[in-house]
């Protein structure tokens, strides 16, 4: 290895790190459940009203993921870790105001938009700088630190709460996370790296074929019961008879689990290509959903509950080096934009469908079962795609 190498493998690194950096402190926008209180004794709304708060940061992050290939196309990667360092500062004017309009704006779009910013760019980032037999896993890595955000900020925004108070406290984290991303742009700067703007393909064939709005649908289905599963994980545990306390224990242990099982995923897709993972993992996570549907014990609930959130985590991580093999690096960006709007989708959807279920039939074993339904089906479209691949093992 000579001295170029040396510099360029260290420069790779420093890109790397400055991707989790970034994952790291925006998936704190799924830590949203230790705000809602706080939201609702400031602004005087109830759980709708608050819960679209982060309705609505899910759309604009999935926006802004969806519009990413056009976003590093017009704009230096700089620039735009810049913005995410400047956006959340914007947002928090907005919610300083103590308003419900306010937090809608500065949180759901501002901080909403760029935290899908910084998921999309990292993950952009990150293929862009790993060599294809790694790929798996260094995606599945920065998806893991997106997951491991969620977790500890979940832990230190109630900390920081009881300390200076709900209102400063949040302008504490928030300002903290902007300073974070500052580090990571020094680190980016610093690294040296030299990424594409990118061109406008107009091969569209890859882009929109049917494979990809298979792998849209397979996603879909396949998020739809994990997202479901995240959302009414509290009151499943408890109409169990669990605890409110076992209920936030578990919360964090599906969200670690999900970060864990991603940098699992990561490397079996490494080892054995996509396809065959994933079509695993959707077989277990189809058995795990008819085993919560039979379960009458709150601890192996608990159980299942983080298998399926970890299961939920593997998928997710795998997507983003499935879209890479399918089509390569120059419509990468691109074509995962419009699969990830699946996510979106889903995550608008599944926690409704689940509440309204329940609400007919004042059980989740509806949702439980629709869940499944949906489980197999995703395995039937994985399964149903052919894989003539840019760079896969398959």
């Amino acid at each position: 290895m000579n001295a170029q190498d040396i510099i360029n493998k260290k420069g790779r690194i420093l890109a790397l790190i400055a991707c989790l950096l970034i994952t790291f402190v925006m998936g704190s926008i799924h830590a949203f459940s230790t705000l809602i209180e706080g939201i609702e004794l400031q602004t005087n709304v109830g759980r709708m009203s608050s819960s679209l708060i982060y309705s609505t940061a899910l759309v604009n992050g999935t926006l802004a993921v969806y519009v990413g290939h056009i976003l590093y196309r017009k704009f230096s990667t700089v620039k735009l870790i810049s913005l995410m360092a400047i956006l959340p500062i914007i947002g928090l004017f907005f919610s300083n105001s103590g308003t419900w309009i306010g937090w809608l704006i500065g949180y759901g779009i501002f901080f909403g938009f760029s935290s899908g910013v910084g998921y999309g760019l990292s993950l952009h980032i990150a293929s862009s700088v790993t060599d294809k037999n790694k790929l798996g896993f260094t995606l599945g890595l920065v998806t893991a630190s997106y997951a491991f955000g969620a977790v500890i900020f979940s832990v230190f925004f109630p900390i920081f709460f009881n300390y200076f108070g709900f209102e400063n406290g949040y302008m504490i984290v928030i300002g903290s996370i902007s300073i974070v991303v500052i580090i990571a742009l020094f680190l980016f700067m610093s690294s040296r790296v030299k990424l594409k703007k990118g061109e406008v393909i107009s091969n569209k064939k890859n882009s929109t074929s049917p494979k990809i709005l298979k792998l849209w649908f397979g996603y879909f289905l396949g998020v739809f019961a994990g997202l479901m599963t995240i959302a009414h994980a509290v009151p499943l545990i408890i109409s169990f008879g669990g605890s409110v306390g076992l209920s936030i224990t578990a919360i964090s242990i599906m969200s670690l689990g999900s970060g864990i099982a991603g940098l699992c995923a990561g490397w079996l897709v490494d080892q054995f290509g996509c396809k065959r993972p994933l079509l695993v993992i959707l077989i277990i996570n189809s058995i795990a959903i008819f085993s919560l549907a039979m379960m009458t014990s709150v601890s192996l609930l608990f159980i299942l509950l983080v298998l399926i959130a970890s299961l939920y985590g593997a998928i997710i991580a795998i997507y983003p080096t499935l879209v890479n093999h399918l089509v390569g690096n120059d419509l990468s960006a691109k074509v995962y934009g419009k699969v990830f709007t699946a996510w979106g989708a889903a995550g608008l959807l599944a926690p409704s469908l689940a509440g309204w279920l329940f609400d007919q039939y004042n059980n989740y074993n509806a949702s439980l079962l629709f869940s499944l339904i949906l489980s197999i089906i995703a395995g039937l479209v994985i399964w149903n795609i052919k894989y003539d691949v840019i760079g896969s093992k398959q």
